[in-house]
């Protein structure tokens, strides 16, 4: 079966492909909202799509139903979309990938994503991902890094995000990807965001904008933020506001505070226990977390 749906003829001179994932990793939508922003304030074109049928438990991943402006009823499916970038003529271009953490078949999955990305010439891969830790929304969102090429992993080491990889349990499409990249003799850099976790389940446009400045200055990509700069500050704004109005959430974000200034090591932070009012939270959040979400629903 051909799972694989060609919407124009792939070029073969793109040297870089960037991914992020929906789902597993993707605290705070902002790996999939990466590569969101750069497909939009960049206009990529549309190289393919892997058809979702035989890859999701749709009763797990479920399709969304949304209303065109005319009233007419458009099914959303899980999407795994390939888009193509070029900065100018004759010059190198790029391979984005963004996508919904697979149900099944992660490896006839992940032969599909890396077999494109051959055709169209990739040698590298530069992968974006979240995570829930233990730092308040009133601090910069914290990145590391690690890659398996050298010229990325001194880049890394120069802006002080380099961290060697120790983690060993479960794990994402994501690192099945780049595991298989690298027994074909592609090199990857993963990048890795860290959203508060009091705030799970919000789309954070501040680690989005993290992750993206490395990017950008990584694969030298002038890109149009200021957009989404404005989503940052009106998303602290609104977070303040929420966090201002309960004493419980206010107390322990201030302790995040103490910690994440106090702290030298900037590894991940594990999770804590502690019973926060995110009920409440999220509702006086509601408003502009859904404005941002719709704002990526058209692409």
């Amino acid at each position: 079966m051909d799972y694989l749906e060609l919407h124009r003829e792939p070029p073969s001179n793109l040297t870089t492909l960037v991914l992020g994932f929906g789902g597993w990793i993707d605290a705070g939508e902002a790996a999939s909202g990466t590569l969101r922003h750069l497909v939009r304030r960049l206009s990529a074109s549309r190289l393919a799509s892997i058809d979702p049928e035989e890859f999701f438990v749709f009763t797990q991943v479920r399709p969304s139903v949304r209303l065109t402006p005319g009233g007419i009823r458009d099914i959303r499916w899980p999407r795994s979309e390939f888009f193509t970038w070029r900065p100018s003529e004759g010059q190198p271009g790029m391979l984005f990938f963004r996508g919904t953490e697979p149900s099944r078949m992660w490896q006839t999955y992940t032969k599909l994503v890396l077999d494109l990305a051959e055709q169209c010439g990739v040698k590298r891969i530069v992968s974006v991902g979240a995570l829930l830790a233990g730092l308040p929304h009133t601090r910069p969102p914290r990145v590391t890094g690690y890659s398996t090429d050298p010229e990325w992993r001194a880049q890394l080491e120069d802006w002080g995000v380099y961290r060697r990889p120790t983690y060993e349990g479960p794990t994402g499409i994501a690192s099945t990807v780049l595991d298989a990249a690298t027994r074909r003799g592609m090199s990857h850099l993963s990048l890795m965001g860290q959203a508060p976790h009091y705030l799970q389940g919000a789309a954070n446009p501040a680690v989005r904008q993290a992750l993206l400045s490395y990017v950008t200055r990584l694969l030298d990509i002038e890109l149009d933020m200021s957009r989404l700069d404005e989503a940052v500050k009106a998303f602290r704004t609104q977070c303040d506001q929420a966090v201002g109005s309960d004493p419980s959430t206010l107390a322990y974000v201030q302790q995040l505070e103490q910690e994440y200034d106090s702290e030298e090591d900037e590894e991940l932070q594990p999770l804590h226990d502690e019973d926060l009012n995110s009920d409440q939270l999220m509702q006086d959040l509601e408003n502009f977390l859904r404005e941002e979400r719709e704002d990526g629903s058209d692409d």
